[in-house]
């Protein structure tokens, strides 16, 4: 998909920053002594098998940013394959997600949000303004300024998981807030009511600037395919012993070839769910 270009997007020197995102949450009063929400990191089973083995989140150079960042979702595994919607017969290329707490993590390098790779490659392009720079909808990099948000803007935690933002918001801020005006009409390209909804568009986006050692007590929960654990000719005992000595929880789905990835992202959706449901209660 082409988009407007990175040229058109990025802030030329000189122009100051509009922040309206995090001026309009700060009136925002969610209750902060909670336990935090989860972060969301979706790869495929061959990078999923690697981390596991090492132990460790690697960050990888952004072309987005020209930084090196590891990169996650806030509670939702919105994260898309390039190829998701391509059937595969082979293992490791379907989706294995990696749940962390953010508690104990260094400050993010950066927080959105929505998905700025897809921002950025032109998959919004039908309702962005063209006059507004990316970091004009940046949040505050830490996560007090993503739970206003989510209060500001979805209601709660419930509302932000099914990307349901809140009803006549658009009609009760001015429209010369244009930045959120137009954070709005992006994120509900999210709407499930669409033909294809894209969860991305309304998803906050974490990134950190170092890597991150999953033997560090970060982990909460790894969710891939039973498959990778045994089928009818073997089990994997020395991937079964790597997870143990990460001490993460863990869960599967049942993968089948000749899927595609993106087959299953209902499925690992509701067990991430009902992990948050399970933590919450």
């Amino acid at each position: 998909m082409t988009g407007m270009g990175a040229d058109v997007r990025r802030r030329p020197r000189g122009i100051p920053v509009n922040r309206e995102l995090v001026e309009l949450a700060k009136a925002a009063h969610p209750n902060l002594s909670i336990s935090p929400p989860d972060l969301v990191h979706v790869t495929s089973v061959g990078w999923g098998r690697r981390i596991v083995d090492t132990g460790n989140l690697e960050k990888r150079r952004c072309s987005v940013f020209g930084k090196e960042l590891v990169y996650f979702f806030l509670s939702r595994p919105a994260y898309r394959f390039g190829r998701g919607d391509e059937k595969n017969d082979q293992l490791n290329f379907f989706p294995f997600v990696i749940v962390l707490s953010p508690a104990a993590l260094p400050p993010p390098y950066h927080v959105y949000p929505f998905d700025t790779g897809a921002y950025m490659s032109g998959f919004y392009d039908e309702v962005v303004d063209p006059s507004i720079y990316i970091d004009d909808y940046e949040l505050e990099p830490n996560l007090d300024s993503a739970v206003r948000h989510i209060e500001w803007a979805f209601v709660g935690p419930d509302e932000y998981l099914d990307a349901k933002i809140r009803t006549g918001l658009a009609g009760a801020i001015p429209q010369w807030r244009s930045v959120a005006q137009s954070w709005i009409r992006i994120a509900s390209l999210a709407s499930v009511g669409r033909e294809k909804p894209d969860r991305r568009a309304s998803a906050i986006e974490f990134a950190y600037g170092q890597s991150i050692d999953l033997r560090q007590g970060h982990g909460r929960l790894l969710i891939f395919p039973t498959q990778l654990l045994e089928d009818p000719n073997g089990k994997n005992t020395a991937f079964l012993e790597a997870i143990q000595k990460l001490n993460i929880e863990f869960t599967t789905y049942d993968w089948s070839p000749n899927e595609t990835p993106d087959s299953f992202a209902d499925i690992i959706e509701q067990t991430l769910r009902c992990h948050c449901e399970a933590r919450a209660a």
